[in-house]
């Protein structure tokens, strides 16, 4: 994955209007944006990704002077979208909010038809996404202890939720199982929300999904929260304890979602939509919003080249994890 750095045979003006020094008449000026940006989305519209894409998007346009346009592709965890931004033309008008499966294509399919790392480039990320362990209130303990009490005296017999195998939620339930000597059924689900509605109704015991989904069950008492996989609270739901002041201070793990580009986008258009996506995160309104939603927003120097630091170490993280941890289907 490198960053873009294309010589440029215009004179650009990124979303502004300078006075311009004496050029040659065959001097172009051209102005960036100049028309409407794409945002693909690799989920249908009213998921996580799809709430955080309109957010974002709608204080992008503001800020750019151009329709940011959301365009909502399903499908293979994000991978369609993915591909479609791949191939798509690198002029900095359409862009992809990616997340983590996707990073991961490779190690978890092997029929898509392109490559992350080579075939987009990271513009900024725009928040992470803490997950949080919930539980049934059927299950009769109040306190992640009391609860990894029963599960030790019956193994096997307590369900752990997730939206499906080799999914980071999948894998941290792994992880608290291990490091807390508790051995718990996997049962893969659709969705998120179906594996809540199933802990409601009493059809699993636990699951492990986003604060961002979890947080009206959780506000509404219908599962009980137990812990956020986090070594710091999360502000969403400030009373849930984190993993790591319970004594499971390694069970920890954050999803993403970050704007990425295809490659060969010019480094002019990179630049001015790192600097809108800034500027959004910037903003109270949005910044309110995205944490009442439940999401944690990234830190104060969110640049091109510290988001693809980031996408390096997480995919090589996860990767092996992967490799070492697969399940079947």
């Amino acid at each position: 994955m490198g960053l873009c750095r294309n010589g440029l045979g215009l004179l650009i003006v990124a979303g502004t209007t300078l006075p311009m020094p004496a050029m040659s008449s065959d001097m172009v000026v051209e102005v960036y944006p100049n028309r409407p940006i794409k945002l693909v989305v690799g989920f249908p519209p009213g998921g996580g990704a799809d709430v955080v894409a309109r957010h974002i998007a709608m204080y992008m346009t503001e800020d750019l002077g151009q329709k940011v346009i959301i365009d909502n592709r399903p499908g293979a965890l994000g991978n369609i979208a993915a591909a479609a931004v791949a191939r798509s033309d690198a002029d900095g008008y359409t862009v992809y909010l990616a997340v983590r499966p996707v990073a991961l294509h490779k190690a978890m399919y092997s029929n898509v038809d392109y490559d992350f790392a080579e075939d987009l480039v990271p513009v900024g990320m725009v928040v992470r996404v803490p997950y949080v362990l919930v539980m049934g209130k059927h299950v009769a303990a109040t306190t992640l202890q009391d609860a990894l009490m029963l599960a030790r005296g019956r193994p096997g017999a307590y369900t752990c939720a997730s939206p499906g195998p080799s999914s980071t939620n999948h894998f941290l339930c792994e992880d608290l199982q291990k490091k807390a000597a508790v051995t718990l059924a996997h049962v893969p689900y659709n969705g998120e929300i179906p594996a809540l509605v199933d802990v409601i109704g009493g059809r699993a015991d636990f699951a492990v999904t986003s604060v961002v989904a979890a947080l009206p069950y959780i506000a509404s008492d219908s599962v009980r929260a137990m812990a956020v996989f986090a070594d710091t609270r999360v502000s969403a739901v400030a009373s849930v304890p984190h993993m790591k002041e319970l004594g499971y201070g390694d069970a920890q793990a954050q999803g993403w979602c970050a704007i990425m580009a295809p490659t060969g986008t010019p480094a002019h258009a990179i630049s001015r939509l790192n600097q809108s996506i800034n500027a959004a995160l910037t903003n109270a309104v949005v910044r309110k919003k995205l944490v009442q939603l439940g999401y944690v927003l990234p830190a104060a120097h969110n640049t091109p080249e510290v988001l693809e630091t980031f996408l390096i170490e997480d995919t090589e993280k996860w990767t092996e994890i992967l490799q070492q941890r697969r399940t079947p289907d």
